[in-house]
């Protein structure tokens, strides 16, 4: 009977701290993109377009407050792009991790993409080869591109880590 009411007891204190604390909304992630892209001073202020692979949160957020710099393609509009460009060009993938309820990490992963056409000589039909380049991390531990953390009193979202340079203000 203890046994039983210990579990009960957790289960109540663990309800409760997750009632305090709820979970992450669609538009808080997206405004936390959107932070994390608008924070990318290395990527702001170089002449060239920075493409941005059209994932779930590409989705989101091509439409909203982003730098002109900024280009949302899908992967056939990326693949095409190659191609007419003839060499490989680098794309931006944004995923997050969330830690806990008050802790979201946005990372960045960037990839070298490749296509060329060819045709093949036994029936004339054209071919693409499309080749990804996942550029590996510095070390073998996580660490987040881009951290944010909950300030629970005031109701906002603190950057704390940014692998990219300072840390603006928030």
């Amino acid at each position: 009977m203890k046994l039983l009411n210990s579990i009960l007891f957790l289960i109540l204190i663990s309800l409760s701290i997750q009632a305090q604390n709820p979970a992450i909304t669609d538009t808080e992630l997206t405004n936390l993109y959107v932070r994390a892209l608008n924070s990318r001073f290395d990527l702001l202020l170089t002449s060239d377009w920075k493409y941005i692979e059209m994932n779930k949160a590409g989705q989101q957020i091509k439409n909203l407050n982003i730098s002109n710099r900024y280009k949302f393609l899908t992967n056939e509009e990326l693949v095409e792009l190659s191609l007419s460009k003839e060499k490989k060009i680098l794309v931006h993938r944004l995923t997050h991790k969330i830690t806990d309820q008050n802790t979201v990490d946005i990372n960045f992963t960037s990839i070298l993409l490749s296509a060329t056409r060819k045709t093949n000589p036994s029936n004339g039909t054209r071919n693409k080869k499309i080749i990804y380049e996942v550029e590996p991390k510095d070390s073998k531990a996580y660490q987040p591109d881009i951290r944010f953390v909950r300030d629970e009193k005031k109701k906002t979202w603190k950057m704390v880590t940014c692998r990219f340079g300072p840390i603006p203000e928030n």
